[in-house]
């Protein structure tokens, strides 16, 4: 069976006719029809050529091409119309004629079928159970004509994490590979306050995969005129997963899970569940961050000290959805560098309601080692364990223990899902820690969380209040105080977050808020997020408001509304006006699009003005290249300008070679086509093999069945590729190879001829050297085929008898080509009349 094939002109004749062909082989390969029981009255044909109807078709041989013989042969298994397997399975005669699947007891077990419901005590069952029998409501169909077996069971008979979910037998730890991801930005400017800047900033996520090994680090690079040249390494670890679904080994640098107690970078051993392995998972969360860019901005976000993320974004409302944060709670630093020098950072917060849990299913982290401070300083000692159980009645109980010489922790807490209302966790902390005077704070923690998705579409992603008394320490802050010079005391009070979101029918609603106080001083943080979008008669409005309150920087406010209009062949038209915390008004316009429908090359131009500030402009070009994302900008305004360049994709270095592509997520696939260009992966769009026939799809769910289906578009007319479908089942982490093979063959149209002149009957069989069809006679005697040697001997026939076969040679060399096909006249001799023509 071959993939689509492109092609400039087809055959008139042959081609008109390939949708009756089409339908009379589909109606016969039907599975619900057998062989000998066809009957097809073909009276209702014009014959070809102007003889009777009887020499000139033969129906019945494409009747006999719809079954199997008993055998073995590789079928792909569905499950309630969802892909199951690729297996090769055994097929045995019915007794009625035809051929049915022999189902085992350990495929039907591996499927979820709960047999034991269904068979008495000491009942045996045969080698091949008859399954339509045994569970009423069963079905059991077979595609000969694609050697798919489709198998239909009642939700009843299936085991409840049976859709969706691949035992740990099956996941695949991948190939050794090495992989390195990179994002480089850099700029250089110059304004009249603070002269000339240039800076810099390189991200490293290197990875080593290796014998169900998984090794990362993650660094950072950062310079600039200012503050230097600094190196970064946040995360060096060596991670696997452990037996069954246990969980995660981890040694080396990482982050605690942070679902209990805040999230704590740590340089030690930790050992983990991954609620990734169970049906039914909890996906992570990370918050998305919004804000407003006055000029062309660097956005940087910091986490622990740690910078996790930057990037520059123009002038307007910008945000990150794409970050990667620790899961749990904890806070996200974000800083905001106009063009001009200025910056502006607020906090946020983040947390997700991910402590529930369903009945009987638990997690837990254990974590030993030391604190993993960003800043030079004490790197103490401790450990760390968590667990929750999810209980009957909706319940979750939650708890932990975190310690080290000066500090000790203990967590509890407790879930409920209220039903139609939402999901509440109330957990109290009591924590101890002793100063460096020889005194003990001691002091207790109260958290309240709520969550709750409304049928209107409002979905409150976390609300939460936590209120800390004055001898409470978390642990970042008793590390702090065991500092020799430290001046104060100031520890954190009170902490409110809440986050709504709210889609509409032509746009949307977020309501971000964050509070923050602290005990013995009048600190506080506050950030205040609003944004409301929609559409009319074409055009597409926005309306945002910031209002930031921090200690360093003071309070400052922002508002802005946004008009955009689409101008067609992908450009895009906006008008901004921005109202800063001053009073001042900016006013900004832009065009941004790409340049042609399907150009990997973007363009964003603005021009603004400013009260204030004058008058500025910007522009910046991106272009997504096969190995990696490009971009470059320059801005400039009254007292300064700047430039900038920024770099993003990967290296994946493994067996075969060393490829390129774009940045890869944590779970990704090699895909190979050996020796074959230009073929798509529909997993990756805009990614092609190579020319040694190699693509990245940098995007996999661990623990999950991912299909991987190639597109064969642009590939060359003459390569097929019999099966374009795979499907695969990664360990978080893994690198999983995908092999797809192809053959290369030649695109021949025959016009057959028999030996009286007469044309061999419409529908007859073109079977080659090993007895395999690989084609059909259509009207007129044409022939389409895919040849793969330049010489082979074919057979012609429409019936059982000697008489209603024939031979013919095709020899492809110095054979006429058309339009991409080779086009051939040719003799189809009685095997008599060949031998004789042979012998002479």
């Amino acid at each position: 069976m071959h993939q689509r094939i492109k092609r400039t002109r087809e055959p008139r004749d042959l081609f008109q006719a390939v949708p009756l062909i089409v339908a009379i082989a589909g109606a016969l390969h039907s599975p619900a029809v057998r062989a000998e029981s066809v009957a097809f009255d073909a009276s209702f044909m014009q014959p070809f050529g102007g003889a009777t109807a009887g020499p000139n078709l033969d129906l019945n041989a494409i009747a006999r091409s719809s079954q199997v013989a008993p055998g073995t042969y590789p079928v792909v298994i569905r499950l309630n119309q969802s892909f199951f397997d690729r297996r090769d399975l055994r097929f045995v005669d019915d007794g009625d004629g035809g051929v049915q699947a022999c189902l085992s007891r350990a495929l039907l077990e591996d499927m979820g079928v709960k047999l034991e419901a269904f068979v008495a005590p000491g009942q045996q069952l045969a080698d091949c159970i008859d399954l339509e029998g045994l569970i009423e409501g069963t079905a059991v169909s077979f595609d000969a004509a694609r050697l798919a077996l489709d198998i239909s069971v009642p939700q009843i008979a299936l085991r409840r994490d049976a859709v969706g979910y691949v035992s740990a037998q099956e996941w695949d730890s991948g190939i050794n590979a090495a992989l390195l991801n990179y994002q480089f930005s850099g700029a250089q400017g110059h304004s009249d306050a603070q002269g000339s800047d240039n800076s810099y900033n390189l991200y490293l996520n290197a990875g080593l995969n290796i014998a169900g090994w998984r090794l990362r680090a993650n660094s950072a690079l950062t310079q600039s005129d200012d503050a230097g040249r600094e190196w970064q390494r946040s995360t060096t670890y060596a991670q696997r997963d452990l037996p069954g679904t246990l969980g995660t080994l981890t040694l080396g640098e990482s982050f605690t899970p942070g679902d209990v107690f805040d999230s704590l970078p740590f340089r030690g051993v930790q050992v983990a569940s991954d609620l990734g392995m169970l049906p039914d998972s909890m996906q992570g969360y990370a918050p998305v961050i919004r804000g407003i860019a006055e000029t062309q901005a660097k956005v940087e976000v910091r986490q622990s000290g740690y910078s996790l993320y930057s990037t520059f974004v123009p002038p307007g409302p910008f945000e990150i959805d794409d970050l990667n944060a620790a899961t749990g709670s904890g806070e996200l630093e974000v800083i905001i560098t106009e063009a001009d020098g200025r910056e502006r950072r607020f906090t946020q917060p983040y947390a997700t309601l991910g402590n529930m849990l369903r009945e009987g299913i638990w997690r837990y982290s254990l974590t030993a080692g030391e604190y993993n401070a960003a800043m030079e300083g004490d790197r103490p000692k401790f450990g760390q364990g968590s667990l929750a159980y999810g209980l009957p009645y909706d319940f979750t109980l939650y708890g932990g223990l975190l310690g080290s010489d000066f500090y000790r922790a203990t967590q509890v807490g407790v879930g409920k899902s209220l039903g139609p209302i939402g999901a509440v966790s109330l957990d109290f902390t009591q924590a101890a820690t002793d100063t460096l005077q020889g005194q003990t704070n001691t002091g207790q923690s109260y958290g309240l969380r709520y969550g709750k998705a409304f049928a209107t579409g409002t979905s409150v992603r976390f609300a939460g209040y936590r209120y800390s008394t004055e001898g409470y320490r978390d642990f970042g802050e008793a590390v702090w105080q065991q500092q020799p010079n430290t001046a104060r005391t100031v520890t954190k009070r009170s902490r409110l977050e809440a986050s709504v979101a709210q889609p509409m029918d032509y746009g949307s609603f977020y309501l971000n808020l964050s509070q923050q106080t602290y005990w013995g001083d009048s600190r506080q943080d506050r950030q205040l997020q609003l944004g409301v979008t929609t559409q009319y008669r074409g055009l597409s409005l926005g309306l945002y408001a910031s209002k930031t309150l921090t200690d360093s920087f003071g309070e400052t406010n922002q508002v802005a509304f946004t008009v955009s209009m689409p101008l067609g062949r992908g450009s895009t038209a906006t008008y901004g006006l921005t109202r800063n915390d001053n009073g001042s008004l900016d006013h900004r316009a832009g065009l941004n699009g790409w340049a042609g429908h399907d150009s990997n090359l973007s363009y964003n131009l603005n021009a603004s003005h400013a009260d204030t500030g004058g008058n500025s402009g910007s522009a910046s070009l991106g272009y997504r290249a096969p190995f990696a994302q490009l971009g470059a900008g320059v801005s400039a305004g009254d007292g300064y300008q700047r430039a900038s360049l920024n770099a993003s994709g990967s290296l994946l270095g493994h067996a075969g070679g060393l490829e390129f592509g774009h940045t890869l997520g944590e779970t990704l696939a090699l895909v190979e086509v050996p020796d074959t260009a230009n073929v798509g992966i529909q997993n990756a769009p805009g990614s092609l093999t190579n020319e040694r026939g190699y693509a990245l799809v940098p995007y996999l769910t661990p623990y999950r069945k991912n299909r991987v289906s190639l597109t064969t578009h642009d590939m060359d007319p003459n390569v097929d590729i019999e099966n374009g479908v795979t499907h695969l089942v990664p360990r978080r982490g893994a690198v999983v190879k995908a092999s797809f093979q192809a053959v290369r063959s030649t695109k021949v149209v025959v016009n057959l001829r028999l030996a009286d002149g007469s044309l061999p009957p419409f529908g007859a069989q073109v079977l080659d050297d090993s007895g395999d069809a690989v084609g059909m006679v259509g009207p007129g005697g044409q022939v389409l085929m895919s040849i793969a040697e330049d010489a082979q001997r074919f057979t012609v026939k429409w019936g059982d008898r000697k008489t209603e076969r024939c031979q013919v040679q095709i020899d492809l060399e110095q054979e006429p080509v058309d339009d991409g096909y080779l086009t051939l006249d040719r003799t189809c001799r009685l095997p008599a009349e060949t031998s004789k023509e042979q012998a002479q």
